[in-house]
């Protein structure tokens, strides 16, 4: 191989190389940041706990400014028998187009015992029936609860607030059979949608 060819040959690697590592530095810019972890782990263990900084809400929420409507990502862990909807417009995702969090509220359940049964509810293997036969329906004493949301601000992990939301009347939609013979009382959606109005669909001012 002549000498002009080697270098030649050296030049075309030198330039492939360089092409390629330019590819890979820009697929890596290119490439989105992590998505936060789950709100439970943003979420202290209890309503008067620290939320956590370094879960990702930092980098991937909006800032708490502005007019509302301010999206809300609910942790429900802490309160096992909690389910609640919200208005759609409230409601954050993580996917990388849709609508960031701006809160995340905690919720936390607080049972009242067994003495505070509130019905019966029949079932009928896992779904609801008010209409059941009580004789071959599963019957499940519905049990009072209520609930404690404390609010954070998603990019801060600053508390907003503390609210307090009693349970609602109606019987949960389904029962695991062996889950422990009776249920509590899920949040009353009235009254968390209430409880959350004014912290959702304020003006924040910076």
């Amino acid at each position: 191989m002549r000498r002009s060819d080697r270098w030649s040959f050296i030049a075309l690697g030198v330039g492939i190389a360089a092409i390629l590592g330019g590819v890979q530095v820009a697929a890596i810019l290119d490439e989105p940041p992590a998505a936060p972890r789950p709100t439970s782990e943003f979420c202290p263990d209890g309503p008067t706990g620290a939320a956590r900084t370094d879960t990702g809400y930092r980098d991937e929420a909006e800032p708490y400014r502005g007019a509302g409507p301010h999206r809300v990502a609910v942790d429900w862990s802490s309160a096992p028998d909690g389910r609640a909807e919200l208005p759609e417009q409230w409601n954050a995702g993580m996917a990388a187009d849709g609508p960031k969090p701006r809160l995340v509220a905690c919720v936390y359940q607080e049972s009242v015992g067994t003495s505070g049964k509130v019905r019966d509810c029949l079932y009928t293997g896992h779904s609801l029936n008010v209409r059941a036969d009580p004789e071959e329906a599963t019957k499940v004493p519905l049990l009072k609860a209520r609930y404690v949301v404390r609010l954070y601000e998603a990019k801060t992990a600053k508390p907003v607030g503390l609210l307090q939301v009693p349970g609602g009347p109606a019987c949960p939609s389904t029962y695991t059979k062996g889950s422990g013979g009776s249920l509590f009382q899920e949040p009353d959606t009235k009254e968390l949608r209430a409880a959350l109005r004014p912290y959702v669909e304020r003006t924040v001012n910076a």
